[in-house]
């Protein structure tokens, strides 16, 4: 990917992100004080994790901003791990908030109080828009941005809150039953729950610089060791620096008829041209070996 288009793809997502941001902002105040007047804990942990929905949201919003600052010879990656610190405070931010209201809940079990069905249903109902229709800007960069993953992630979570209060005013209505507003919590914060720690998986995974998901170390490892002029492969890394931008290292060994022709070099940039167009590694940084080579060192 070019600079320039890496740089149009950044500027779309933080449109993109905009967009969430003010939808949510906007029906934070809606939800919260909805939740306040009815007593709806349903609706006020949903506004809680709106809360941190703005929060990742604007966390997104800074951190692809620190990305796009250049390189420098402190930080010689520049700032792309930015994107990844913040995906990881976003999800410690989904499992804080799913704590908070687990203890909410459990307290309100033993206290019930009486919940109005009709505001918790509608308010529900307008969250639930708002979610979606944030997910729907988010879905396209989610796949190649762990900062829009992770903002999508919450849109989701938080829908699903939303049809939970949605429920459990539904079944307010009907039944009169407000035990329901507490059980459609508890719900809520199993998914939080679950979206928040698959986040943090993921984030720590490549800060720990793990082989990325999507690739195939051992696929990749025997591709490499079947190219023409190469007899064998050893010290091979691959790591996802920020989202979508993958690295490789390798030592390569080749042929002794490659090695002193002066072949190698041509072999290099080929072998670096194929983990390109294949797997999409552009950051690769392999050393070329004759065969003897590594008994000499060894």
């Amino acid at each position: 990917m070019s600079s320039n288009t890496s740089t149009a793809t950044a500027a779309r997502y933080q449109r993109v992100l905009w967009v969430a941001f003010g939808l949510n902002a906007a029906f934070l105040v809606v939800e919260a004080a909805g939740g306040l007047i009815t007593g709806s804990i349903a609706l006020l942990s949903d506004a809680g994790h709106m809360i941190t929905d703005v929060g990742a949201i604007g966390l997104a919003l800074f951190a692809g901003w620190l990305a796009r600052k250049p390189k420098d010879t402190h930080r010689t990656y520049g700032y792309l791990r930015a994107e990844i610190l913040g995906a990881l405070i976003s999800s410690v931010m989904l499992i804080l908030i799913c704590a908070y209201i687990l203890v909410e809940a459990f307290q309100r079990m033993g206290h019930p109080r009486a919940v109005p069905g009709w505001p918790v249903l509608v308010i529900g109902g307008l969250g639930l828009l708002v979610n979606l229709g944030s997910a729907y800007f988010l879905r396209h960069g989610r796949r190649t941005n762990l900062n829009l993953e992770g903002a999508y992630q919450h849109m989701l979570a938080d829908a699903l809150g939303s049809v939970g209060a949605m429920v459990a005013g539904a079944v307010i209505l009907l039944t009169g039953w407000t035990q329901a507003d507490t059980l459609a919590s508890v719900l809520i914060a199993g998914l939080i729950l679950y979206s928040g720690w698959r986040l943090l998986l993921k984030s720590i995974d490549i800060l720990m610089e793990g082989t990325p998901t999507e690739i195939n170390f051992a696929e990749i490892e025997t591709a490499l060791k079947t190219r023409e002029h190469i007899t064998d492969i050893h010290d091979l890394h691959i790591w996802t620096i920020s989202s979508g931008v993958l690295a490789l290292s390798a030592h390569i060994e080749v042929t002794d008829e490659c090695a002193v022709s002066g072949h190698w070099s041509d072999c290099l940039k080929a072998t670096q041209q194929y983990l390109r167009d294949q797997w999409g590694i552009e950051h690769t940084t392999l050393q070329t070996e004759p065969p003897a080579f590594r008994r000499q060192n060894a």
